[in-house]
Formats: structure tokens, C-alpha cells, sequence
């Protein structure tokens, strides 16, 4: 991890103490990612046809066709599980038990990946279920056992995303969906992919959802704790997503951190009737 990131999360550790435990987490297995060097095999097959599903709306990869390297999120993944179990948490007893599941079962950690990247909630609940484990827990250490393998990926294909002709509201690199968004210096709205972290340019007034643009049934509201954090919603799929406005933040952590602190935001949008922008 480097000491820009460490001194971003101690920052915001004094700002938002109530997030504390859940940043040092965050810390400590951060450290671990920078062991794992993935191996990726990416070979572009046809520039034509690139283009030409590109200009149709279909992003580089498929989320279930991602070019990733499983062995070595796996190895990371019982790495997280080592680490975890040996702290003092309440959940202790369900991370040993999901620690010895890996452990005897090889294909464990590949069943869990695979329902996570084909979004399988269904699986995904029931294999948390089995070893007494939050989903959310479940879902929050595979994406960390993958995060190495999708930055490397997408360092490695960056220059084939034609990011000046990609309008919709998905992932151009993975298809996925956004889980935070951010105004630039200029005003501009840019997307974050929750899975990969690519981001990408979006209309301001537009629902990168459900693509309504009917300014009526757009809004936002302000977070009352601290200036430059907002949820733009949309009244016709009613969902909606966090964004920060960069022109204000001091010192903006990067947006996997910022949603992990921004709990309470998710919680107002929930109370006034808003979905999950995964859901």
C-alpha cells in the first residue's frame, strides 16, 4: 500500500472516527494486495469487431468473461481469510469456519468468484449462509482477492477503451454498473465502476440507470455533515447514487474509499424510498 493512501485513510480516520475500524480493515488487507502479482492473458482477436460492438453499446468484457487470474485471487482470498481470523471480531468463529471450507474444498473460493462476477445474489447468500458468514462479508473479501487482477487487467487494456464514443450508463471495460459518481473541476459527472474502478465520462442530467433525462423526475439531495457529498436520485427506477463534488472535497480519498464511509448516505437515500444502484 502506498504512504499516499496510508495517509489518506489516517486523515480520514480523524475526520470520520466512526469509520475507524472499518478503515484500519480496509488498511491492513490493502497491504496484502501488493504481494499478489497477477498473471493476465489478454489477446485482442479482431479490432473490427471491437469497434463494432463497442459503437453498439457492448463493453470490452462481460463481467463472467473477465480475463482474470483465479489461482492467484484464490491464494489471496484464504490470505484475507488467515489474516481476519486472527483479530479479536464478533465474526470470528464464521471467518475460521469459512477458512477451514477453503481450506478442504479447492473450489470453493472458484464457486464464490463465479457467482459474484455473474452477480448470483442467490449463491452468494446461500454459500455465507453455510459458513454462518455475512453475505456482504462474503462479497467484500472477493472483491478484494480480485482487485489485483482487474488493475492489472485494466492497465493492460486501457488504450483499447474508446472512451470519446461510450454514452451509457455501464462499465466500457466490464459492464458493470456504477457505485459512486463525481463532479470534476469543470462540473463534468464521471462514473466509477463498483467492480473494475474504471471511470468514465456521463451526462449530468441523466440517469445512468434507466437513462431518463426527463429533468422533473431528477434530483438530489445534500448530505447535512459535510459539504461536497450529495445522492443524485431518479424518480422513474428510483435509485441512485452517491457523488462527491470534487471542486469543494479537500483532499478527496479515492471513491473505494469514499463509498466504504459514506454508510450514511445509503442510509438517507434507503429512508426516502431510493434502491441500492446494484439492485
Amino acid at each position: 500500500m502506498s504512504d499516499e493512501l496510508s495517509d489518506q485513510i489516517d486523515r480520514l480516520i480523524q475526520k470520520r472516527p466512526i469509520y475507524k475500524n472499518a478503515l484500519s480493515i480496509y488498511r491492513d488487507l490493502m497491504s496484502f494486495l501488493r504481494e499478489i502479482e497477477p498473471e493476465i492473458q489478454y489477446v485482442m482477436k479482431d479490432e473490427v469487431v471491437h469497434d463494432i460492438k463497442v459503437k453498439e453499446g457492448f463493453p470490452l468484457f462481460s463481467r463472467e468473461d473477465l480475463p482474470l487470474d483465479l489461482k492467484a485471487a484464490s491464494s489471496l482470498f484464504k490470505r484475507l481469510l488467515e489474516h481476519l481470523t486472527s483479530k479479536k471480531r464478533k465474526d470470528k468463529e464464521a471467518l475460521e469456519k469459512t477458512l477451514d471450507r477453503v481450506r478442504t474444498d479447492s473450489n470453493w473460493v472458484k464457486s464464490v468468484i463465479t457467482a459474484f462476477l455473474t452477480n448470483d445474489e442467490t449463491t452468494i447468500v446461500k454459500m455465507a449462509e453455510k459458513v454462518d458468514l455475512e453475505p456482504m462479508v462474503l462479497k467484500f473479501l472477493t472483491h478484494m482477492a480480485l482487485r489485483p487482477s482487474l488493475n492489472t487487467l485494466k492497465e493492460s487494456v486501457i488504450e483499447k477503451i474508446q472512451k470519446d464514443s461510450w454514452n451509457y450508463g455501464y462499465c466500457p471495460l466490464c459492464g458493470s454498473s456504477p457505485d459512486m459518481a463525481y463532479l470534476g473541476e469543470e462540473g463534468k459527472r464521471f462514473l466509477h465502476c463498483e467492480l473494475c474502478g474504471y471511470e468514465w465520462y456521463y451526462p449530468r442530467l441523466k440517469c445512468p440507470f434507466c437513462e431518463n433525462d426527463e429533468p422533473k423526475k431528477l434530483g438530489y439531495f445534500e448530505s447535512e455533515e459535510e459539504e461536497g457529498f450529495r445522492v443524485d436520485f431518479c424518480k422513474k427506477c428510483n435509485r441512485y447514487i452517491k457523488t462527491l463534488d470534487m471542486r469543494v472535497i479537500e483532499a478527496p480519498a479515492p471513491l473505494e474509499l469514499e463509498n466504504l464511509i459514506t454508510l450514511h448516505l445509503d442510509m438517507l437515500a434507503h429512508d426516502q424510498g431510493f434502491k441500492n444502484p446494484q439492485s
